[in-house]
């Protein structure tokens, strides 16, 4: 196992992508195993970048090749045990073509290990907080009151960066074209190089969505047959979730249309957005119901909201507060005439 790390290490170390920790690993192996210093300077020497692509099948089939060779030089009878330096010569030729291929291959074995291995960390934003986290490749996320991103202590060098979002997150992407930004609800996946979006998808809403302020993203509906919905700057996509979260029939020769919202982002008051206004500490809704308000208030002033008449939570209303208490939000709310509200004994606010 040891020799086989220290060739894989030393594959990533002809590719110029052996980090700081693997170094020192590397440095460890080839004092346990010293003649492999001698396989290290003839690839010091004579490896060059053919530049051809190789398939993971591919590099699977050439590895298979050189360990029948392997086998085959073992099965050869001996009568005189060779010296230490004379195994390492012997086997340098066979450890060449499996180093070659790891490094051409793209080190997908040992790669592939360190991806599933990654560390993940987790951001949780209680009822009333808002934070903003810097990830890894310098991108820089703000999560929204009631929310959850999962996401990699560090990402890796050849691969997607990926994330995962539970509630509502305004995302700024640092551009990396051979590491796309890829973020996962359960509702839908959205793809990206580098820009500014916003996504929401609490699990209690009866809707997901994402809304672009600049650059351009890909939302992949997954359980829509994989149906891709491209967005352009100031687009939104809605996706209502009960739609979304039901598979699709495998037996179906085509999937079933999915019913999604795409329009335009317009500001509610001046150049205030209701999509992305909450980063800037204001809550904005425009033409929204009732009951959808009072889930916004009710994540972002830490309350319970419940309603005695139910005809009320089909209320349209448009706002934009930023120092307002609850109390004076619901008082400005109030004076439409439309409803009354009250608060218990407990501290819960009624809607009639």
């Amino acid at each position: 196992m040891d020799q086989e790390k220290l060739y894989a290490l030393l594959a990533r170390e002809l590719a110029g992508i052996l980090t700081e920790d693997e170094a020192a690993t590397l440095q460890q192996l080839l004092q346990q195993y010293p003649d492999a210093s001698y396989i290290r300077e003839v690839f010091a020497q004579n490896w060059t970048p053919a530049g051809k692509q190789y398939s993971g099948q591919q590099v699977q089939q050439l590895l298979e090749k050189h360990q029948l060779r392997m086998q085959a030089l073992a099965d050869i009878p001996t009568t005189e045990a060779p010296a230490p330096r004379r195994l390492w010569k012997l086997y340098s030729g066979i450890a060449a073509g499996v180093l070659v291929m790891l490094a051409i291959g793209g080190y997908w074995k040992y790669a592939s290990k360190t991806t599933t291995q990654a560390p993940l960390a987790q951001m949780v934003t209680q009822k009333r907080m808002r934070s903003q986290i810097l990830l890894p490749d310098g991108s820089r996320v703000w999560l929204n009151a009631g929310s959850k991103l999962d996401y990699p202590k560090q990402f890796a060098l050849h691969a997607p960066r990926e994330v995962t979002l539970e509630g509502e997150a305004f995302f700024v992407v640092t551009a990396d074209a051979e590491r796309p930004f890829r973020v996962h609800t359960k509702t839908f996946h959205i793809r990206v190089l580098g820009t500014s979006f916003n996504v929401r998808a609490y699990p209690q809403e009866d809707s997901a969505v994402t809304a672009l302020v600049q650059g351009s993203v890909e939302v992949v509906l997954e359980n829509a047959g994989n149906q891709v919905v491209s967005l352009k700057p100031n687009e939104k996509l809605t996706v209502p979730v009960q739609v979304a979260a039901t598979p699709v029939e495998s037996n179906l020769a085509t999937p079933p249309p999915l019913v999604i919202y795409k329009s335009k982002l317009s500001p509610v008051q001046d150049s205030v957005l209701t999509e992305t206004a909450w980063v800037q500490n204001k809550l904005a809704f425009k033409h929204l119901q009732l009951e959808k308000v009072a889930a916004m208030l009710e994540e972002w002033y830490g309350v319970e909201i419940g309603f005695k008449d139910n005809r009320k939570k089909q209320l349209y209303f448009s706002g934009v507060f930023e120092t307002e208490s609850l109390e004076q939000v619901l008082n400005a709310l109030e004076t439409t005439l439309s409803f009354t509200w009250h608060k218990d004994e407990a501290g819960k606010i009624w809607i009639q």
